[in-house]
């Protein structure tokens, strides 16, 4: 005979399982999405960025950005290209695109990789427990 209190335990095992399951579930499937088509999920500044030469050649913030650890931080400035004709322009927004896009099917992989585990440990939990509150 089972206690009411481990009823209840398998139960609320089995509730935040499913819940949980479900979150990672949907975030998988938008890192999926991620990963197959990286436009649809790279953020509006970036896509926008590299849509036009006049856009791409705009400064971001007129801030460095910092590289490396606190203890030794370096500041790196993009170069300017104001000097560079259109078609130089072009390629280098192109070559950026791709590079941006590069990293967004990276970080997407990572993120269903996340997601994959998090769901793989939950469904034996759930069944586990499930199986419990089954048992009479």
């Amino acid at each position: 005979m089972k206690s009411p209190i481990f009823e209840i335990y398998a139960s609320l095992v089995c509730f935040v399982t499913i819940v949980c399951c479900s979150v990672w579930l949907g975030m998988g499937l938008y890192s999926l999405a991620g990963v197959l088509k990286p436009k649809i999920t790279l953020d509006s500044w970036r896509y926008q960025r590299h849509q036009s030469n006049r856009q791409f050649q705009q400064p971001a913030l007129g801030e460095p950005i910092f590289l490396g650890p606190p203890s030794a931080v370096e500041a790196y400035k993009p170069e300017p290209i104001e000097n560079l004709s259109d078609k130089e322009i072009t390629e280098q927004r192109l070559a950026s695109y791709q590079l941006e896009l590069q990293s967004e099917v990276r970080k997407n992989q990572q993120k269903l990789i996340k997601s994959l585990i998090a769901v793989f440990i939950c469904l034996p939990l759930y069944f586990l427990h499930w199986r419990f509150l089954r048992l009479k």
